[in-house]
């Protein structure tokens, strides 16, 4: 086997076993090796993606856009309009290029068609708000995506390697830039990155995010079996074979429950589900609704940004906390703290609350202040965007 398959396969491996940082660096070499190696660029951008790092994901997709002589992967359609929903003009060059890729077949006419909507759309924008504005907003074209620098541009660079770990143990002092080290780290199969990131497990002069976020570091590294963390004057010890609580960069699965409730008030209150539909579902801890109900759900409308604030909070407080996270029971009352949320957040932006008032419940204010902790500058943050 080349060393090229070996990278491409090691890195297959590793995305399978939810080493996601020491993925990326091999499919990244893979690539490098060869740029027509259509399984690491399919790779790579799934192990970025698991790891949030959104700016790398629309980095590497638009890479990938620009390599004509790659087949056609269909999978990456849906990543790049995710990644690009907000800026027509990139995600119309990128369905452009890829319409001129191998093997597009029946495709072809789709991805012709969805360049000729996304170009009026952003002409549209042109014409109300000037290019050099919309640019000024962020939304530049996919030629600037591409060259962006990426870490793992820096890590395979020769010589950046010793000098990562010559400026590491300075960058984790430094509240800037901690997480931004840890979540490096991750991406460097070496000794030394488990070395540094086990430290920081244990090491309670650091944010308590950091910390976490290092706990995870070690297991996108692919460190399995325990490891020392330190939070709140304890000390604990985690199992990286099956982290307890779950360890995780997105939404803890225990919180979905309650964020399937919280949807569930938004549809009584839209009039997609009736008060007694609610009222039988809400007051139970029900994992899943029935498929009736959930169909029913599935008609409200919230606003994505506000459901990402809610997000944003409960993992603020979950890495704030880890491994002390309260058990999830009482989903009603768990709903009723992110809308309170949601909603004033809604008011303190300026979008308005078209909705009613969330359910008051006493439990409901614990929760939210317990998400609160976790964001102390929430309500700081409203008042700066407002003034």
């Amino acid at each position: 086997m080349s060393q090229n398959g070996d990278y491409g396969a090691m890195g297959r491996q590793y995305l399978q076993a939810e080493s996601y940082g020491v993925a990326a660096f091999c499919l990244y070499r893979a690539i490098l090796e060869n740029k027509e190696n259509a399984s690491a660029w399919n790779g790579l951008i799934l192990a970025l993606t698991f790891m949030r790092k959104e700016y790398d994901v629309q980095t590497v997709l638009a890479r990938f856009a620009l390599q004509p002589q790659l087949p056609y992967d269909p999978d990456m359609i849906s990543f790049a309009m995710m990644m690009w929903q907000n800026n027509p003009r990139a995600l119309g060059e990128w369905m452009a290029a890829v319409s001129r890729m191998r093997g597009t077949g029946e495709h072809k006419a789709m991805l012709t068609g969805l360049e000729a909507d996304l170009k009026k759309a952003y002409g549209d924008l042109v014409e109300q708000h000037g290019e050099e504005t919309l640019q000024e907003k962020g939304m530049i074209p996919l030629a600037e995506y591409a060259a962006r620098r990426i870490e793992l541009d820096w890590i395979h660079e020769g010589g950046s390697v010793d000098t990562i770990y010559n400026n590491a143990k300075e960058w984790i002092e430094d509240p800037e830039q901690a997480l931004s080290c840890v979540r490096l780290l991750c991406m460097l199969p070496d000794p030394r990155s488990e070395k540094l990131l086990r430290r920081v497990c244990r090491n309670e002069e650091l944010d308590s995010k950091v910390r976490t976020h290092a706990l995870l570091a070690l297991r996108w590294l692919g460190i399995r079996g325990n490891v020392k963390f330190h939070n709140f004057g304890e000390s604990f010890v985690v199992n990286l074979d099956n982290p307890q609580p779950e360890l995780t960069v997105s939404v803890p699965a225990v919180f979905k429950p309650a964020l399937n409730r919280m949807m569930l008030w938004v549809a009584k209150e839209q009039g997609h589900v009736t008060a007694d539909e609610y009222e039988a579902a809400a007051s139970t801890d029900e994992p899943e609704f029935s498929d009736e109900l959930a169909e029913k759900v599935k008609n409200a409308e919230l606003p994505s940004l506000l459901q990402e604030v809610v997000h944003t909070l409960i993992r603020a407080a979950y890495d704030k906390y880890y491994p002390l996270v309260p058990t999830i029971r009482g989903t009603r009352d768990w709903a009723a703290a992110f809308l309170m949320l949601m909603k004033d957040y809604a008011v303190g932006v300026g979008m308005g609350w078209p909705l009613g008032e969330p359910e008051q419940i006493e439990q409901a204010v614990l929760h939210r202040n317990w998400l609160l902790s976790g964001s102390p500058d929430f309500y700081e943050t409203l008042q700066s965007v407002h003034a």
